[in-house]
C-alpha cells in the first residue's frame, strides 16, 4: 500500500483536474503544501505532508480575516 495520494485524491485535493498537473501545482504552492515533482511532472506528495501544513498554518498568525487558511484550500483540517 502507497502512501501517496493517488490522481484523483490529488485532484479532489486541488479542486484542478488530474490531466492539469501545473493548476495543481499552483494550488499546492498557494497553500504552502509541499510535493515532490515526479519525472513526469506530476506533483507527488502524501497525507503527512498535507497535514503538516495544514498543522503549520493553524499555528501561525490568523490572515485579516480570521481564516488560517488561504483561498482555495479545499479540505478541511481534520481533528
Amino acid at each position: 500500500m502507497s502512501n501517496l495520494l493517488t490522481k484523483a485524491e490529488i485532484a479532489r485535493l486541488t479542486g484542478a483536474p488530474a490531466d492539469n498537473p501545473e493548476a495543481q501545482k499552483q494550488v499546492l504552492d498557494a497553500n504552502r503544501i509541499p510535493y515532490v515533482r515526479r519525472r513526469d511532472g506530476r506533483p507527488a506528495l502524501t497525507w503527512d505532508m498535507v497535514n503538516q501544513a495544514a498543522l503549520a498554518r493553524v499555528n501561525s498568525t490568523p490572515a485579516a480575516n480570521g481564516s488560517t487558511l488561504p483561498s482555495g484550500f479545499k479540505l478541511p483540517i481534520a481533528s
